[in-house]
Parts: C-alpha cells; structure tokens; sequence
C-alpha cells in the first residue's frame, strides 16, 4: 500500500485528483480509476473495485469488454505509480 501521507486528494461526483507529493505529478482519475485507487489504499482489490465501478457505469458492456477496460484502467495506476501490482 502506497504511504498513507504520499497523496493530496481532491475527490468529486465522478472522480477525483490526486497529488504525489513524493514525485510532484498531480493526476486526473475519472470514477473507476479513483475507486481502484481508493480501494488499493485501504488494502483491497483495485482490480475488484474498478471492475465494480465499469459495471456500474456500462451495464451493457459484456464480461470480456469489461475485464478489458478494467485490466487498463488497472496499468494505467500501476504505470503511475498510484497503486502497487497486483498478483
């Protein structure tokens, strides 16, 4: 889990933004992503949380669409260094 002090963050409706304040980058998360960035932070599943978030927010999109949007969304906040990998 990342260090709890690393991150200023400003959440709204639909996402939030976040600043490192170790690497000075500040990023934009839409809903998914802030709900796998959440989730991560508490010691949970980011991949559980944003393929929840999609699902909620496409209820037409099938299984595979979804688990490849989220598989994105979850390099995506790998790539950035907000959440570690997961196993």
């Amino acid at each position: 889990m990342p260090d709890a002090g690393r991150f200023l963050i400003r959440r709204w409706a639909d996402g939030c933004a976040v600043f490192d304040q170790t690497s000075g980058d500040t990023h934009a998360l839409d809903s998914a992503s802030s709900a796998g960035f959440a989730a991560d932070r508490q010691g949970q599943s980011a991949l559980a949380a944003i393929d929840a978030a999609l699902r909620g927010q496409w209820p037409e999109k099938n299984d595979e669409e979804i688990a490849l949007l989220a598989a994105d969304c979850l390099e995506r906040l790998e790539a950035c260094g907000l959440i570690r990998a997961e196993a």
